[in-house]
């Protein structure tokens, strides 16, 4: 770390200056120097704190909550590694973001008492019931998993810290159990969120003769840890297929979660909090988008949404426009969304209609014909009972 005088920060950029070190240091790793900062800030307080001692207080606090955390977030020689190829078993990630999580009212009361739980340990502990230490959350890929574990992870201040999978399991007979009880025990080691992501890959049901005895003796060891393991750590493990899961395994889960699709609602959100800070969309393409991404994850939501965010920076175009030609190429049923569709592109891309033809794969009457029915709706001279269309959520991972 590069040495600061104290003097630095009482000038008008003094606050700035401390944030920029704070950070610089912090992501180096070095604890010990984030530590020693924060005490020359608590000392000399920077230009532009309002309320000093109230600054003070604040630092202090942080401080004092990471000291246990420290070790394990920072310390070199601790993390646990596979076999002679020093090759970390575990990923951590000390400030973890789960900012943009989306779920389905049930799904988020459920990981909020989580929350709640652990605000009111100690009231839960003197009435004999601690608060919950093992989370399974499951459902199809991309609906948020290992987002909402992020978000568990931030709200509850601590470290994330993420299994690797490819590197845990091993050929060699006994090694595999020895890794995963290796990683367990040091996620035991100081507060944090462990994440079993994929999980079934390591706790699949032992009756299934397909798996070897490794992973057979796998299950056994993630069978004793889940009962052995603290309530000062949260282990979240996560599935798209918990029908593989050994049923004992299952049961030994303090909370079992089930994600679903975004629906309607969620698919707003999820579109409005990705236009926050961009060019304004037009308010009727936003509509038009979540009624033809039925189906669709909020992973590949997310995923189309960043493509055509490039696609509008690389074209020089507007993200209205390329979010039009991208339901455009992924659209394939008929029905009055389509009609609407073919009509905004029309509209407010100025396309012929044998240009929008050749993109959405169709003949150009067919694009004459939708268009006439969206106009006689919006006239108030026809309308179209037919259902809206809903491409397949396969189709959009693909975008």
């Amino acid at each position: 770390m590069t040495a600061t005088s104290s003097r630095s920060y009482h000038s008008p950029d003094g606050l700035e200056r401390a944030v920029i070190d704070l950070v610089r240091v912090g992501a180096r790793g070095h604890g010990g120097g984030v530590k020693q900062l924060a005490s020359r800030l608590m000392r000399s307080v920077p230009t532009g704190v309002q309320d000093v001692e109230s600054f003070r207080d604040a630092l202090h606090a942080a401080v004092a909550a990471a000291l246990d955390a420290t070790e394990l977030r920072y310390a070199s020689g601790s993390v646990p590694t596979e076999g002679d190829s020093a090759r970390p078993l575990v990923d951590i990630d000390p400030m973890p973001d789960g900012e943009g999580l989306v779920l389905d009212g049930q799904a988020m009361a459920a990981l909020g008492e989580v929350l709640m739980e652990r605000d009111r340990a100690e009231d839960l502990r003197r009435a004999g019931a601690g608060p919950s230490r093992t989370v399974l959350l499951s459902g199809p890929p991309g609906v948020g998993k290992t987002m909402a574990a992020r978000w568990l992870a931030q709200s509850l201040r601590l470290p994330l810290l993420s299994l690797d999978l490819s590197s845990v399991v091993s050929s060699y007979l006994g090694t595999s159990g020895r890794n995963i009880k290796s990683v367990l025990d040091y996620a035991k080691s100081g507060p944090c969120v462990l994440l079993l992501d994929e999980f079934d890959a390591i706790a699949k049901r032992r009756d299934d003769d397909s798996d070897i005895g490794e992973l057979k003796r796998i299950v056994n060891v993630i069978l004793v840890e889940l009962d052995r393991w603290p309530d000062t750590s949260l282990l979240v493990a996560a599935t798209n297929h918990p029908h593989l899961l050994d049923t004992a395994v299952e049961r030994r889960f303090d909370r079992s979660i089930t994600f679903s699709l975004p629906a309607r609602e969620q698919r707003r959100t999820i579109l409005d909090h990705l236009s926050t800070g961009v060019d304004p969309i037009d308010a009727a393409v936003l509509d038009l988008a979540v009624e033809l991404t039925e189906g669709v994850s909020s992973s590949d939501l997310t995923r189309v949404w960043s493509l055509v965010h490039r696609r509008s920076i690389l074209n020089g175009s507007t993200i209205t426009a390329e979010l039009v030609k991208e339901l455009g190429r992924h659209i394939r049923d008929s029905g009055s969304s389509r009609d609407r569709l073919f009509l905004t592109m029309r509209d407010t891309l100025g396309m012929s209609n044998r240009q929008i033809a050749a993109l959405v794969g169709v003949s150009h009457p067919t694009v004459a014909a939708g268009v006439k029915r969206a106009e006689g709706v919006l006239d108030g001279k026809h309308t179209d009972r037919r259902s809206s269309a809903a491409p397949a959520s396969r189709q959009w991972g693909s975008a």
